[in-house]
């Protein structure tokens, strides 16, 4: 059966019976007024896909999901171009998410943060930002910053309402489901030797992605999720989620994404780690070594091109030609030019016109940490610290009861995405690539949904901010059940291990 809707009492409130119109022929007004019937087309695209979420919130998110998996396909190479404004059809993908927030909450009239982790951290940081447009050099490179950032945050809060226990396996499903595509056309470009060849002549696939850094972040995040459901021995077609790793690991390997690599490999050692399962480490290090030997030409070289060799001269370091030299050009400048305006920064995308002015177009710095410095100082520099923080510290309340049970999974996803994301950051652009943030901010959702439940059984402290969210007692003694069957699983393997050794341990 399906859910019904939160809009079903929608009429009998005449303020808010009367937002819909306004929310709806506002916008296309000002549309054709100011960008024409392109606009109003792109605003259309927009209000159907706010139908359906009237219609039915989870059905969209769900749909919502897989469509941000085939964001190239959505944008089609079609841009509408009116104006200062030059944006393709699949960013409409961030403003919808954005756009849909608002309403979700303003039609309902619910408080949207309440219960929510990041509000404060994350709300003071998106604020800066936003803020910080009145001294940028350009404003669609700022605009298009901000609205980026906002369009995951949106995204959690709205799931974060909306879930419930079936809610939360179906997220799960659709993140898996949404994959297909993205993994069957990404075997298709390697197969065919197509794919983006602008990186030192490597062909790196980037599937249905724009770029093939957002294809090896996604698929970084896909390998979070379904390793931790392989090690977990309560699910069930082993054999299957070990081909999709298989797949996960091949892509990976095809984007030549270098940082990608490492963070897969992170993840890869956490999660066998703290599963106790030694034997895939091993198993696992050695099937790596014998393919790094066979078939590893093109992934060593790709790690070494930095410059034609390590002990070479600064200037080669700082070498133009090649994507490790332009970066360190870039950070360079990026830091020197930090300290004309060290507390509040150049502004929202003034980074990009950094770029612009060393490089002859725009370009993006590659670095998460030291964009934030340069864009809003020292302020940006110290909200960021506290949104990772807070990220960090909802990824641990379970784990830290030592449960690897099913409650505390979902919190080893997000703690190993979480972890990626601290290093993705640190060389390439996931600060603005929502359509992959997306997916952690989802798995967030999750984790928050857990955390309430198992501070209100008494499992873990209650943080401040879920002191007035109200859980049901049928919940409740779900969480019970779990933990109960957590804590004699545990002292079930403990038992077992002091017994001796067995395979996968």
């Amino acid at each position: 059966m399906a859910s019904p809707s939160p809009f079903a009492d929608f009429g009998s409130d005449p303020s808010r019976q009367f937002a819909i119109p306004l929310l709806i022929t506002v916008p296309m007004a000002l549309a054709l007024a100011f960008g024409g019937p392109q606009y109003m087309a792109a605003l259309a695209i927009v209000g159907v896909g706010g139908g359906l979420f009237l219609a039915n919130p989870k059905i969209f998110i769900l749909v919502f999901l897989t469509l941000i998996s085939m964001r190239n396909f959505v944008a089609g190479g079609d841009r509408i171009n009116v104006g200062g404004f030059d944006f393709d059809l699949g960013g409409l993908v961030n403003v919808l998410a954005t756009g849909i927030g608002f309403v979700y909450f303003l039609v309902l009239w619910k408080n949207p943060f309440k219960g929510r982790s990041l509000t404060v951290p994350y709300g003071a940081f998106l604020a800066l930002f936003a803020v910080s447009m009145a001294w940028a050099d350009e404003t669609r490179w700022s605009s298009r910053f901000v609205t980026r950032l906002a369009a995951p945050f949106f995204t959690y809060l709205i799931i974060s309402d909306m879930l419930d226990k079936r809610m939360m396996r179906q997220v799960i499903n659709a993140i898996y489901m949404s994959s297909a595509i993205p993994i069957v056309y990404g075997f298709y470009q390697w197969a065919t030797g197509q794919g983006n060849d602008i990186t030192e002549g490597y062909v790196r696939v980037n599937s249905s992605f724009f770029h093939p850094a957002h294809f090896s972040m996604y698929l970084t995040f896909l390998f979070c999720l379904a390793y931790a459901e392989f090690l977990d021995e309560a699910k069930s077609n082993r054999g299957l989620r070990l081909l999709y790793i298989g797949c996960l690991v091949a892509l990976e390997i095809s984007t030549y994404t270098r940082i990608s690599w490492v963070a897969m490999l992170v993840c890869w050692v956490y999660l066998s780690w703290v599963y106790k399962k030694r034997t895939y480490l091993v198993a696992g290090g050695l099937i790596g070594a014998f393919g790094l030997v066979a078939f590893g030409g093109g992934i060593v070289a790709r790690m070494l091109d930095a410059s034609s060799a390590f002990d070479a001269s600064v200037g080669d370091v700082y070498d133009l030609n090649t994507s490790v030299g332009w970066r360190l050009y870039f950070w360079d400048e990026l830091t020197r030019r930090f300290w004309e305006n060290p507390w509040l920064g150049h502004g929202a995308g003034s980074s990009v016109m950094l770029g612009v002015e060393l490089f002859g177009q725009e370009a993006a710095p590659h670095n998460g940490y030291l964009r934030v410095a340069y864009e809003t100082g020292w302020a940006g520099v110290i909200l960021f610290g506290w949104v990772l923080g807070t990220m960090m510290w909802q990824g641990f309340r379970l784990i830290r009861r030592r449960s690897n049970g099913g409650l505390a999974m979902v919190s080893h996803v997000y703690v190993t995405m979480t972890i990626s994301y601290v290093m993705l950051n640190a060389t390439d652009n996931i600060l603005e690539y929502y359509e992959v943030a997306i997916y952690q901010w989802a798995i967030l959702s999750l984790v928050e949904y857990n955390n309430v439940r198992a501070a209100r059984s008494g499992y873990i402290e209650v943080a401040r901010f879920e002191e007035n969210v109200e859980v049901e007692a049928e919940e409740l003694q779900e969480v019970a059940a779990q933990i109960e069957a957590d804590e004699a699983a545990a002292l079930e393997a403990a038992a077992a291990a002091k017994l001796g050794p067995r395979f996968g341990r």
